[in-house]
């Protein structure tokens, strides 16, 4: 009984992981295929669990609070692996405002909502990455190791998770610009080419031909520096294992 218990908790710190988890919370994924990914990964990490629970030697209400917690642990747990994600796509934004792609939109596998071409493109690269680095395969083994820093039940908030999160938060900023900010330099360069070409010839339209000079040079600067952006995703994508440790180590209070 008490292993059982055991899984079912493993199960539900998975479950809400993946509810939020990349490539599989998007509104395309069947509901049943995270079922049984939850399940499955519960069943090959509950054997490493030392410290089971009898749910003989709980009440009900002590049983509730147990799961929420492990609930909650497993949401927090998504949202860390979702940082990257957040950050490729408010690079996406920055990118579309600079080249004037703000009204093209389109809806992504991962995605219930629209979003702006470049930062579905991003959004893809990230995702292609995420696979071909192994980084799933990795953060199964760092899911398995949160048991042995952050026992099933335990753990709390902290000054020093509230730091951790507050830097990875920031970091978010600072991927995004570092992605955005060759078509950020080159839409600056074509304002001030163009507001000189203003001032030099009076006569030409400089309104209705910006519209076309800023998308066929951020095009061609985005092209370019896609495989500068791919290194700047891929050096982020490989901490977030490790992240995601930390943070269960930091919630044991460790």
């Amino acid at each position: 009984m008490a292993g059982f218990f055991t899984w079912l908790l493993v199960f539900v710190r998975a479950g809400a992981l993946f509810l939020i988890f990349p490539l599989f919370s998007g509104a395309n994924v069947p509901v049943r295929v995270r079922v049984a990914l939850s399940a499955i990964l519960a069943l090959l990490v509950s054997p490493g669990v030392v410290n089971r629970v009898d749910p003989a030697n709980l009440q009900l209400l002590q049983l509730v609070i147990l799961m929420l917690g492990e609930i909650t642990l497993g949401l927090f747990l998504g949202y860390i692996c979702r940082f990257v994600f957040y950050a490729v796509q408010l690079a996406g934004y920055f990118i579309s405002t600079e080249i004037g792609l703000q009204t093209s939109t389109i809806i992504t596998p991962t995605d219930s909502v629209p979003v702006d071409v470049p930062a579905a493109v991003l959004n893809l690269l990230a995702m292609m990455l995420f696979l071909s680095l192994d980084v799933h395969h990795i953060l199964i083994i760092a899911f398995q190791k949160t048991y042995e820093v952050l026992p099933i039940g335990g753990g709390g908030l902290s000054d020093a998770l509230f730091d951790h999160i507050t830097l990875r938060i920031g970091k978010i900023f600072i991927l995004a610009v570092l992605i955005a900010a060759p078509l950020i330099a080159v839409g600056f360069l074509v304002s001030v080419v163009l507001m000189t070409m203003g001032r030099a010839v009076p006569q030409m339209n400089i309104f209705f031909e910006s519209f076309t000079i800023r998308l066929l040079a951020g095009m061609v600067v985005f092209g370019f520096t896609l495989n500068l952006t791919a290194r700047h995703v891929a050096n982020f994508l490989q901490k977030v294992p490790q992240d995601v440790f930390e943070v269960g180590r930091l919630v044991s209070g460790g």
